[in-house]
């Protein structure tokens, strides 16, 4: 684009930033003749002297500025990085004039105080922060123009203890309809953080937290400290409270992690249960620490965006390639929620988590899952004939029939779930069908769909219990809601 931009206009300049090219930023000037200038570095500081530079098109101005690559007179010229950072209530908010519809990107701090070789802003070791007074400002206005989402941008959000306390309670304070996504180290959390934290309206944080991989020696060699058994702890915590949704990641190719390794990774991580759990391929940035340790641990990548990682020494190409089918299955029918009844009841009954998604990869291979895009209907088919021939068909399908009539709202059940009331119950139903209404506060059944069980099941936090018993349920799809009537107590 910025070719064809020089290509119609000459007299236009171009001028690139961000961590594409501010780590090379003379070889890419040498390569693209019609990139005029490369910010390196923090961008704002720079911009507006530049801007004013080229209008008045002073060499020497040029030369003062630091965090500057450009050509001038066929000439390319370096100015260095700048030694100083940017105080973070200088930046201008960005919203003032025009509010997206739905999701906000915020940034309250830069910087991290962590050194994981993977990410970008282990390069970045001073944090500073804008002013908490500032930040409140800013995020009042933002809930009273009725942002559905905002997403802190800020690395490891709670590094400063005292600043994410009082930003979670003043927004718990606030309590508006407006959710928060914050990236945080659960390892860092506390018994105050906890307090404070389990008085959250349900939806009003949400959290995503790196686990990235539980192997000491792999976490040792990305420079990544972490203590997992306090992020369980932590994490088990919240979820039983049930208010905070959590998102957890894992990383395949990090130096030191094979196949095996990863299996107990993610067996590790699944055994927290987390609301969702984000399987990344380490992508090999340019100026992160490990871009410059790639031949040390044999690392192949993509050449270009998202430079994923192709292999390692620990892992074959063919494992990558298959696992980033494990991660599709994985997406499909744990992180979608679609499933999540049956799928909650199946682990409920493993503790190898991997096992079972390893073998559902497997079995969906022999149905060209990942050559097409499969429908929903068929994903419930295709789980459905996978896991009657390891459990009972009539739980299954009871499960299926639960999860099926919750996510596409419709009482159309496809034909492999559906079945009929016995006739002796249904006349029962509908001879003390008025108790029932009375029992269970129904003014009418009109919008009601009737199903016979063999289950009920029961949401606990992010979890399910499923109980055993001959039951009536009654779905009402438009609210989300469901009745059970025991048949016993139609006797």
């Amino acid at each position: 684009m910025a070719n064809i931009i020089k290509n119609i206009n000459s007299d236009i300049k171009i001028i690139l930033g961000g961590p594409e090219v501010s780590f090379d930023a003379t070889s890419i000037l040498s390569t693209y003749n019609f990139v005029d200038y490369i910010i390196k570095g923090e961008g704002e500081r720079v911009i507006r002297p530049l801007i004013e530079c080229i209008n008045e098109d002073s060499l020497s101005s040029l030369t003062k500025i630091k965090g500057l690559s450009f050509r001038y007179n066929n000439e390319i010229i370096d100015t260095g990085y700048s030694d100083t950072i940017m105080d973070m209530d200088t930046l201008k908010f960005p919203y003032e004039s025009e509010i997206p519809d739905k999701i906000i990107y915020y940034e309250a701090s830069r910087g991290c105080p962590f050194r994981c070789s993977y990410c970008m802003s282990s390069i970045d070791k001073k944090v500073r922060v804008r002013s908490l007074e500032l930040v409140k400002k800013e995020l009042k206005y933002l809930i009273e123009n009725n942002v559905k989402l905002i997403k802190f941008v800020d690395r490891t959000f709670n590094a400063n203890k005292s600043y994410s306390r009082e930003i979670w309670k003043y927004l718990i304070d606030l309590s508006p309809s407006t959710c928060f996504h914050f990236e945080i180290a659960a390892d860092l959390l506390d018994e105050e953080d906890l307090n404070i934290l389990s008085n959250a309206p349900k939806g009003l944080f949400q959290f995503e937290i790196g686990v990235q991989s539980t192997n000491e020696c792999v976490l040792k060699n990305i420079n990544r400290t972490m203590n997992f058994k306090k992020v369980k702890e932590n994490i088990e915590r919240i979820l039983k409270v049930g208010n905070i949704h959590c998102h957890l990641d894992l990383i395949v190719g990090l130096p030191g992690e094979d196949i095996i390794s990863f299996k107990k990774s993610f067996n590790d991580v699944m055994s927290i249960m987390p609301d969702e759990l984000q399987i990344g391929f380490l992508k090999v940035l340019k100026g992160s620490p490990i871009f410059y340790d790639k031949d040390k641990y044999g690392i192949k990548y993509l050449s270009y965006p998202p430079y994923h990682v192709l292999k390692t020494d620990w892992l074959k190409s063919e494992e990558i390639y298959w696992l980033l089918n494990f991660e599709k299955v994985f997406d499909s029918f744990y992180n979608s929620r679609i499933f999540e009844r049956t799928i909650s009841y199946v682990l409920n009954n493993t503790s190898d988590y991997f096992k079972f998604f390893e073998d559902l990869t497997t079995y969906l291979q022999g149905y060209e899952f990942f050559e097409r895009n499969v429908g929903l209907q068929e994903k419930f088919f295709l789980l459905f004939n996978f896991l009657i021939q390891k459990y009972e068909v009539s739980i299954i399908k009871d499960l299926l029939i639960y999860d099926y009539l919750f996510t596409t709202k419709k009482s159309n059940l496809p034909e492999f779930l559906r079945k009929d009331i016995d006739t002796k119950i249904d006349r029962k139903f509908k001879k003390y069908k008025e108790n029932i209404m009375k029992k269970l506060n129904l003014e009418s059944m009109k919008g009601l769909f009737i199903l016979p069980m063999s289950l009920e099941v029961c949401k606990n936090n992010n979890k399910f219990d499923i109980i055993y018993n001959e039951v009536l349920i009654l779905f009402d799809l438009k609210n989300q809601i469901s009745y059970t009537i025991h048949v016993k107590d139609l006797e």
